[in-house]
């Protein structure tokens, strides 16, 4: 019964040495953080820990799962070595590339790694599964432009709507847009809009209500400070310059930018058929004098 207990527990401290007998120590990828659809080269390093050498090394990237949007790319998921010596350490190099519809995010690939070694006059294996996580990021990119239906008029207030689009890969969020007063342009509403959202490929409006004074310059070329943070919650500011052309009322009339005002159009209306009724009896009036 004794025999049987050392046997066992001698069985549970080999097993438990296999846990540990391999660990991985370091991990790399160039670059940092891949953009959906790119390449990715990532450098496993790998020592033993071991008391004695360990071979037939095998380590293998599980890629198998629909949670990892990865696949082998021009060399395989799967690398091997024929010895790795006590203390030692080597580096295991793969290329992977992100599929094109993957969402930014922290994803985490299982690695395998199983080995053999020498246990008195019998071959072992040993068998380790670890984690090794990819970050899936792009650069955000965030246009901005002036809605079609704005028309800036000098001594009046405008509305100024603007649109905002994510036309880069990742999604933003926690979008803040702010603006300043410039030469001849006033804020009247708040200067300072939350936005929120904006997913890859989408956009979203900001309005603002504005004052142009009557002598201001034909071209504003107004900043927008844009603060938001990224998928991995990066923080981001960028400026973007917008330029706004200004009209008089009488410009922007010529140009077919503004409609005539009605009251003007009801006027011309009016004179057309006060004249007309003028003629009428004007004409009416003669015909009865002639038949005097």
């Amino acid at each position: 019964m004794k025999n049987k207990f050392i046997l066992m527990l001698g069985m549970i401290l080999i097993g438990l040495t296999l846990v540990s007998a391999v660990s991985i120590t370091d991990v790399s990828n160039t670059p940092k953080e891949v953009a959906p659809g790119k390449v990715v080269n990532i450098n496993i390093e790998i020592e033993n820990i071991f008391d004695y050498d360990v071979t037939n090394l095998d380590i293998k990237l599980d890629l198998s799962s629909e949670n990892v949007p990865f696949a082998p790319y021009q060399s395989s998921s799967e690398k091997f070595l024929d010895e790795l010596d006590e203390g030692d350490e080597d580096n295991f190099k793969f290329k992977l590339i992100t599929l094109p519809d993957t969402s930014t995010g922290i994803y985490k690939i299982p690695v395998k790694i199983s080995y053999f070694y020498e246990q008195g006059n019998s071959s072992l294996q040993g068998e380790k599964q670890e984690l090794i996580s990819i970050i899936v990021n792009s650069e955000p990119e965030l246009k901005i432009s002036l809605e079609d239906s704005v028309i800036l008029t000098k001594g009046k207030e405008n509305n100024l709507v603007l649109k905002i689009i994510n036309s880069g890969l990742s999604d933003v969020k926690f979008l803040y847009a702010n603006v300043n007063d410039m030469n001849g342009l006033k804020f009247l509403s708040e200067k300072k809009k939350y936005l929120g959202d904006i997913d890859s490929d989408d956009f979203d409006s900001v309005d603002y209500k504005v004052s142009v004074s009557s002598n201001a310059p034909n071209t504003i070329t107004l900043p927008i400070i844009l603060t938001f943070m990224d998928a991995t919650n990066k923080e981001f500011t960028r400026t973007e310059n917008l330029i706004l052309k200004t009209y008089s009322l009488k410009e922007a009339r010529k140009l077919g930018l503004v409609e005539k005002s009605k009251l003007t159009s009801y006027f011309v209306v009016f004179i057309l058929i006060l004249g007309y009724v003028v003629y009428r009896f004007l004409k009416k009036r003669k015909l009865k004098n002639k038949r005097r």
